[in-house]
């Protein structure tokens, strides 16, 4: 896994500025001042990408290869296509007013809801998303697919209002992570302070709610409650919580009058008319 983050991670500095020398990589890619990877690691990625076709190198400079690139941009376009053009879900145009999909743990729950919230995105012509989350554990435990999600809200166009149940240290952590471009949020209190297992969205008619297991929910409020710092944090144990077998519902309604009532408690609370 890491070697691959590796190999990710090169491309995308390639990516940026072709023909980098393994120094000018390291230098790009090491940025906080750790080595997070030795020079021998660059070598053997950088052959590995020659291998596959993807990286060219001349004269010790390293560029992303043009028929490798060609090919990839033929893909974005398929995708940007059938995902980006024309997003949806099986039955979200049909006639029905309520969907629910249910997981057995949270990772998978979040792949999908995150999924869920970039369709509708992408199809509002407001790009106005409200959010209720009692805590934002999925940036403690799925820090990348949180991070191309955000990035995802910024491409679309989109502003995220975004109201957290908590102001603790962990939920104070994930500010890192929210541009400020994108997301506007506060760890005030609100109208639905007592929703502890509940997380609420609201894009235009459509109200989505996640539910999860009050007893889950109840011990995610009492690892934020207790936890300090990062050095104190129990990661593994917090990722087996996230990765055990659970019940998680998410509920889908279009809902003009729901989805109003709601969108009236955070013009409340922000002071914006989000109609």
């Amino acid at each position: 896994m890491r070697n691959k983050q590796l190999q990710e991670r090169i491309i995308g500095a390639l990516g940026q500025k072709p023909f980098l020398t393994v120094a000018e990589l390291e230098k790009h890619i090491n940025r906080s001042g750790k080595q997070e990877y030795s020079a021998k690691a660059f070598y053997k990625e950088l052959r590995l990408l020659r291998e596959n076709g993807v990286v060219v190198t001349t004269q010790r400079k390293h560029a992303l290869r043009l028929p490798w690139v060609l090919e990839t941009l033929s893909f974005s376009e398929i995708l940007e296509r059938n995902y980006v053009n024309h997003p949806s879900l099986p039955g979200l145009n049909s006639l029905e007013r309520k969907w629910v999909w249910r997981f057995g743990d949270l990772l998978t729950m979040n792949d999908f809801w995150s999924h869920l919230l970039l369709v509708l995105i992408q199809q509002s012509k407001k790009k106005v998303l409200l959010g209720w989350n009692p805590h934002p554990w999925f940036h403690l435990v799925q820090t990348k697919q949180e991070e191309q999600y955000v990035r995802a809200l910024k491409r679309a166009r989109s502003k995220l209002y975004l109201i957290v149940g908590g102001n603790t240290y962990l939920d104070r952590w994930a500010e890192q992570f929210w541009d400020k471009g994108v997301v506007e949020y506060s760890f005030g209190k609100s109208p639905f302070e007592k929703e502890r297992s509940t997380y609420v969205n609201v894009i235009d008619d459509y109200v989505i709610t996640v539910k999860l297991d009050p007893k889950v929910a109840a011990e995610i409020d009492r690892i934020y409650a207790e936890t300090r710092s990062l050095d104190t944090l129990d990661l593994p144990g917090i990722l087996s919580l996230f990765r055990n077998k659970t019940r998680v519902m998410i509920r889908l309604e279009k809902n003009a009058l729901k989805a109003k009532k709601i969108k009236t408690k955070f013009k409340r609370y922000w002071g914006i008319n989000f109609e």
